[in-house]
């Protein structure tokens, strides 16, 4: 196993379901602005939900910067970003990110386009897209030039989120959206379905802009490895998103108990 280096300080833009009770955690490293993409021992992107717990007992959030001990680089293609923390201290709160500091920070931290991610507007890849030399990338943060449509909806006990929107010309995510996995954000549609009664919402450019006054919209969009065992899935790679970030914070309590 490569040697652990660090400490490592990382602003999380990914707090994510990954199961029942594991998380996809993934940021930007504070020194070099590099990503960085947590693995488990098993090279997967599931980190148990104590991964969260931190020092003084809480748990680490989307925007908060956390302290690591160290980590282990573990980069396969295209998840160059992966590393391996070492979490046998837990990890330390640096600080969060203030409301008035979101604009700025997100804009800085995002990228022009998602062409590195997803060549040609391509919703499948597949081994050949990863050559040596090559593309080498499995998230990005971007400000969409438009979002389309939230959906938020029950399925059977569990709720999915997906998010339509535009960048750069071209519409990504179909009539549903692509799934959303961010902690907050699947939270916040299990508390509006409850409140409004409803078993599916769509929210509109329009209804966005009453739910989250003056906000801007960031995305983090993520690769995931389709599932080994499953036909027509093993060896491809599909977009998700992992992160949504409002340039203004937004009420929603995460239950840790059902992510």
């Amino acid at each position: 196993m490569p040697k652990l280096a660090g400490p490592r300080e990382v602003l999380l833009l990914v707090v994510a379901r990954a199961g029942e009770a594991a998380v996809q955690v993934a940021g930007v490293d504070s020194a070099s602005g590099a990503w960085v993409r947590f693995v488990g021992p098993g090279g997967d992107h599931a980190l148990p939900l104590d991964a969260l717990t931190l020092a003084d007992g809480s748990r680490a959030a989307a925007l908060d910067t956390v302290r690591f001990s160290g980590v282990a680089p573990q980069p396969r293609p295209p998840f160059a970003e992966d590393v391996l923390p070492d979490l046998a201290a837990p990890p330390v709160r640096v600080s969060a990110l203030e409301d008035r500091a979101r604009p700025r920070t997100l804009t800085e931290l995002a990228a022009p386009h998602l062409d590195t991610l997803l060549p040609g507007g391509k919703r499948v890849l597949v081994p050949e897209d990863f050559q040596p030399g090559g593309r080498q990338r499995s998230l990005a943060l971007i400000r969409p030039d438009q979002l389309g449509a939230v959906h938020l909806a029950w399925a059977g006990e569990d709720v999915r989120v997906g998010v339509a929107f535009r960048h750069r010309g071209q519409a990504y995510g179909g009539p549903m959206g692509l799934e959303c996995l961010d902690l907050r954000l699947r939270a916040y549609a299990r508390e509006t379905l409850k409140r409004q009664g409803a078993v599916s919402l769509s929210l509109d450019a329009k209804a966005l802009a009453g739910r989250f006054p003056g906000a801007r919209f960031y995305l983090v969009v993520g690769l995931v490895e389709g599932e080994k065992g499953t036909e027509g899935a093993e060896g491809t790679f599909w977009p998700q998103i992992l992160g949504f970030h409002p340039t203004r914070a937004y009420a929603a309590t995460v239950n840790y108990g059902r992510l």
